[in-house]
């Protein structure tokens, strides 16, 4: 069974995930690649199948340069909001 990544411009931003669903591939695969969660935690976490999250980190390990720079991004969007914040630091 081939489960297909998508990007659709009103989904995400554009950002590719698993169609149907509105978790991001960069999202899964980091918590598997990045900070070690098993692919089990994380199908149960976002209550996904096993061929949704290997499709994930099919997409995942074949796009690292589109995987970075949604992190990239991802991480400025953070920053820009941690300076802009009103909360006390």
């Amino acid at each position: 069974m081939t489960i297909p990544v998508v990007s659709t411009p009103d989904v995400l931003g554009g950002k590719p995930r698993i169609e149907g669903i509105r978790v991001g591939v960069q999202q899964l695969g980091a918590l598997v690649r990045e900070h070690g969660w098993s692919t089990t935690a994380v199908a149960d976490e976002f209550d996904l199948t096993a061929d949704e999250i290997d499709a994930a980190l099919e997409y995942y390990d074949a796009n690292p340069d589109e995987m970075a720079a949604i992190a990239d991004e991802a991480a400025t969007t953070r920053e820009r909001l941690r300076e802009t914040s009103r909360a006390p630091k």
